[in-house]
């Protein structure tokens, strides 16, 4: 009859395992004029340019203590959420327009983007999703997000965005929802079901 308190013991482990898998949500595909890079130390003006968009992973597996703000809405606190960041940046002393679509896909759903004219949203989220090894611009300031001959859609994990930028550059970032690393989630289980089968064996004996 003692064996009930102790399997559920196990089972309640295991269960408390499990629940702190490591969630993330990577970009995992781009096409078209746009390319996956490390996370740079800076994305500022004038120093960080590129010919093409360029994305990286910024914060991942963030328990939002509180409502984030992005353009046009909301996402509530207790959300489990990962960022990334997409900018298109030309060197200080060119002024023709340069045209650039990309189309994102990342493992989690897109929750929310910040993209707003003076970047005030993506500025206001970067103490919470920002990298502290990357510099980014600060304060906000005019044309720093998507003016309105730029273009973006989205379709649940999907993201298209068209940048048309002279100077300055172009910044969003992108936030969805943080998916458990199904391979970790997996060892895990495999090591926690060894674990009950141990203690099972060592009462039963």
């Amino acid at each position: 009859m003692k064996i009930l308190p102790k399997f559920t013991a196990g089972l309640a482990a295991l269960v408390a395992i499990v629940s702190v898998t490591p969630s993330y949500a990577l970009i995992v595909s781009v096409s078209g004029q746009g390319d996956k890079i490390a996370p740079p130390s800076k994305v500022l003006d004038g120093e960080a340019t590129n010919r093409q968009q360029q994305g990286f992973e910024e914060l991942q597996n963030v328990l939002l203590a509180a409502d984030l703000y992005f353009t046009g809405g909301v996402i509530s606190a207790g959300t489990r959420v990962s960022s990334h960041m997409i900018f298109r940046n030309r060197e200080t002393d060119s002024t023709a327009n340069s045209i650039t679509t990309a189309t994102w896909t990342f493992d989690g759903d897109i929750l929310g983007i910040m993209y707003d004219q003076n970047g005030v949203d993506e500025f206001n989220s970067t103490p919470i999703l920002g990298l502290v090894s990357t510099v980014y611009p600060s304060p906000a300031y005019d044309s720093r997000g998507l003016e309105s001959n730029d273009s973006l859609s989205v379709s649940g994990k999907t993201l298209e965005v068209t940048m048309i930028v002279d100077q300055p550059g172009d910044w969003i970032r992108v936030v969805t929802k943080a998916v458990p690393d199904a391979g970790a989630t997996i060892s895990l289980l495999g090591v926690s079901l060894l674990a009950l089968v141990g203690i099972r064996r060592r009462f039963q004996s």
